[in-house]
């Protein structure tokens, strides 16, 4: 494929945002689980975000308390 023809397919296809899409879907997977355990798809996306909201309250406990100073 010629590199224009490749650029203009990346444009049109969404390339970029299913790749980064991807790289989030394999940073989740190492951070938490390999494969998702249930097998329907409702269940999985029922599993998927309760393993957000853990990741979501792991990363709240190490943010700085920021309190204002008078």
């Amino acid at each position: 494929m010629k590199e224009d023809k490749l650029a203009e397919w990346k444009k049109n296809g969404d390339y970029h945002k299913r790749s980064l899409e991807d790289t989030g879907m394999f940073h989740y997977k190492q951070l938490l689980n390999s494969k998702l355990t249930l097998h329907d798809h409702n269940a999985h996306v029922g599993e998927t975000l309760v393993n957000v909201k853990a990741i979501n309250k792991v990363i709240k406990l190490g943010m700085p308390i920021h309190q204002q100073i008078n």
